[in-house]
């Protein structure tokens, strides 16, 4: 057994010296190696040839603008200097003469193959880019949510300075000169690049809105008031102001009449040409109607359900300029009839409106969380129309006698209709039929009878 052990030991000292003079024998070639090719490339080490015309164009182009440029003009050429350095690294790029040397024993048999680079100048591509950045890039947009508690004719506070936050938009330079260095390798008479884009996010973010849920533009109504009379004109801005601004809470029912407040001369109004007691007369607030009917508009098209609504009387000729049909208006006299609407959403809605004197159009606007519904309005559609009644003339004490005043406008009475279909993926929220019924509706003339 002692023997059989001795025996043992003596092979095992066989192999490690065998080991120890492979290991210097290998170590002493590697160093011979490595001396002699000193500053040379290890054999099989090539580096990489490339062929870029001077000729050769670059076609940068997006959806919004397009540019192009020759090699020549962004300096494009081989990267010799890189693919040198790639090169002489081979086979010296660790600490460890093992792995070295297996680096060079791989290129020896031609499994080492380096890529070919390519070299642009980067500032020259930036100047041909600023040529149409302004019609591909925008910038950031800061957030505004500024809120007065308490104001408003209903006290409960208004949104006085809204704008949601946007995120910008960049060219992502540094990408596309990775791309064009990264394809631009082979011979080709041209190449052509998407221009890349990064998002830029803005520096203030809409957070105290975006806790409330107000992000998205939901729907926008419009109407204009073309030849409307200076009192008209001045009420549609002071009832927009007292609306504009107001928070709907998640399950609340929003009524005009509580938001606008009380119509009348106390509050500021003016007199203007209303509907009243069958008649169009002067009265405090007139134009109102024009604020209820734009956001009745904004409401329907951001799908919510509408409450109480009533149609004027007769066609009111303001709310079909614009091109917009009848039937598609809502009448109010505070505190009723009153326009209602519900938000059936799980977050806060806020109204915003604008009043654009120079062309006579209002708009209002509904912000909150988009949750995938959509409305869709078909119509309105007339179903019939009736001439108006022969004109009515009444006698005015007043008025001179013989002399006659126009103080109301004949207009053609209409039966109308419009549907509403508003759905979230598969699922009906709202299919409804609205209908309205304006009146024919008589010329009136005053005729005086005075007597000096």
């Amino acid at each position: 057994m002692q023997r059989f052990s001795h025996i043992i030991k003596l092979i095992g000292f066989f192999f490690l010296g065998a080991a120890v003079t492979t290991t210097i024998l290998v170590s002493s070639a590697y160093l011979t190696f490595s001396f002699y090719f000193k500053d040379k490339l290890y054999p099989g080490v090539e580096v990489p040839t490339a062929n870029i015309s001077a000729d050769t164009t670059i076609f940068l182009v997006s959806p919004h603008a397009s540019i192009s440029a020759t090699a020549k003009d962004l300096n494009l050429h081989p990267d010799i200097e890189l693919m040198t350095r790639r090169a002489y690294s081979i086979g010296r790029q660790t600490a460890n003469p093992y792995w070295n040397f297996q680096q060079i024993v791989a290129a020896w048999q031609g499994k080492i193959t380096l890529p070919t680079e390519v070299s642009l100048d980067s500032q020259a591509l930036s100047q041909i880019l600023e040529k149409i950045a302004p019609e591909i890039e925008k910038p950031p947009i800061d957030a505004i949510f500024k809120f007065q508690a308490g104001a408003g004719p209903d006290g409960r506070g208004r949104v006085i300075a809204f704008s949601p936050s946007a995120d910008g938009l960049a060219i992502d330079r540094n990408l596309l000169v990775e791309q064009i260095k990264s394809h631009v390798k082979i011979p080709s008479p041209q190449f052509t690049f998407v221009i890349p884009t990064k998002i830029i996010s803005p520096g203030i973010k809409s957070s105290t809105a975006d806790d409330m849920g107000i992000k998205n533009l939901l729907g926008r109504g419009e109407s204009y008031f073309y030849d409307s009379i200076p009192g008209r004109v001045y009420n549609i801005g002071l009832g927009t102001s007292k609306v504009s601004g107001s928070l709907v809470a998640p399950g609340e029912v929003f009524s005009f009449s509580q938001s606008i407040g009380t119509v009348s001369a106390v509050f500021g109004f003016q007199k203007a040409y209303a509907i009243i007691k069958g008649k169009t007369v002067l009265d405090d607030g007139g134009g109102v109607c024009q604020v209820s009917t734009t956001l009745y508009r904004a409401a329907l098209n951001s799908g919510l359900p509408i409450i109480e609504r009533t149609a004027h009387t007769y066609r009111v000729g303001f709310y079909e300029q614009g091109g917009f049909l009848p039937g598609l208006d809502a009448t109010v006299y505070p505190p009723s009839p009153d326009f209602k609407f519900k938000n059936d959403t799980s977050s806060y809605l806020l109204i915003q409106a604008t009043t654009d004197y120079d062309h006579a159009r209002l708009t209002f606007e509904i912000f909150g969380t988009n949750d995938g519904r959509q409305a869709v309005i078909s119509g309105p559609y007339i179903l019939s129309t009736s001439p108006p009644p022969d004109p009515i003339y009444e006698d005015d004490p007043s008025l001179p006698s013989g002399q006659v005043k126009q103080v109301d406008t004949a207009h053609y009475g209409a039966e109308v209709y419009f549907t509403r279909q508003v759905t979230r993926g598969s699922v009906v929220l709202i299919n409804e039929t609205v209908r309205s019924s304006f009146v024919p509706w008589p010329a009136r003339f005053l005729k005086g009878t005075k007597t000096s």
